[in-house]
């Protein structure tokens, strides 16, 4: 059975994210808010009491991933790279600064940090953000990834990919987000995942990026409640409007920018790698 979909595995990976996009839309498309009807929705929501639903979702995936027999090839279980977790720093570091200016900007007003600590939130968020992470990198990353190299190879995978992952968060407009604030979301997750897959390539593990994009998610979901709307919501003439337009480009730039620099160290990686063994 493990051979039949290894000797099909642009099939097999498409039909396994083919069926979680059908698992994730199916119950709304029957709603009356399906299709951008539900205008209280935003991609910097984070819906905390599907927790249960999402740790189902990340552990399924894994699964799969060992019943194709995947687990190693798909960067799950091999060895990391450990000279290329430095391309991880980078933008780790800088998505921690937008966390750190949002907190500075919160600061300035009536923002009380003690109350929302004391509510649980951020940890909410925090324990939901890693299995999302967890769940769209294994699913991505690791098997769409790797079904795409075996045919195609690692770089042409890269950015097929990066594709899909981009257009698989239309998911969210079936479910009641507005097509306005899907779409930009689509094209942010498609250029996102140039650098999540680059660092899969790179450090030979997805596990770096599961972090990256739970830590990303967080400091969005964290940002969205400190400051407001970063995603471009009409920002006014004021010091947090002038944040909210320096957010807006950052958030949409750094990460493909940043992708593109980790695959050229990818590939620079490679050549040594390939002049060591000669």
């Amino acid at each position: 059975m493990r051979q039949f979909f290894t000797s099909r595995p642009i099939a097999t990976s498409l039909v396994v994210v083919a069926g979680y996009f059908t698992i994730l839309a199916a119950p709304a498309i029957w709603s009356s808010q399906a299709f951008g009807g539900d205008p209280s929705r935003s991609p910097q929501q984070a819906p905390i009491d599907q927790l249960a639903a999402e740790i189902l979702l990340a552990a399924s995936a894994v699964a799969i991933v060992f019943l194709l027999g995947w687990a190693r090839q798909a960067r799950l279980t091999s060895r990391p790279a450990w000279s290329g977790l430095g391309y991880a720093l980078v933008p780790a570091m800088i998505t921690l600064g937008l966390f750190g200016v949002a907190i500075l900007a919160a600061s300035q007003g009536e923002a009380d940090f003690s109350a929302l600590i004391s509510s649980g939130l951020p940890q909410s968020i925090l324990l939901l953000v890693l299995f999302v992470g967890i769940f769209e990198e294994v699913l991505f990353r690791g098997i769409l990834l790797h079904g795409f190299e075996l045919r195609i190879g690692p770089v042409a995978a890269l950015f097929a990919s990066s594709f899909v992952f981009g257009i698989s968060h239309y998911v969210n407009w079936i479910n009641g987000q507005s097509f306005a604030a899907t779409h930009p979301q689509v094209i942010h997750a498609g250029l996102s995942g140039i650098l999540y897959g680059a660092i899969a390539l790179r450090t030979r593990s997805i596990w770096p990026g599961v972090l990256l994009h739970a830590l990303w998610d967080f400091v969005v979901t964290m940002n969205h409640a400190l400051i407001g709307d970063t995603f471009g919501a009409d920002p006014d003439s004021t010091t947090g409007g002038a944040l909210v337009q320096v957010f807006g480009f950052l958030l949409r730039h750094f990460e493909p920018l940043l992708g593109l620099i980790v695959l050229a160290g990818w590939f620079r990686w490679q050549r040594r790698q390939a002049d060591q063994m000669q």
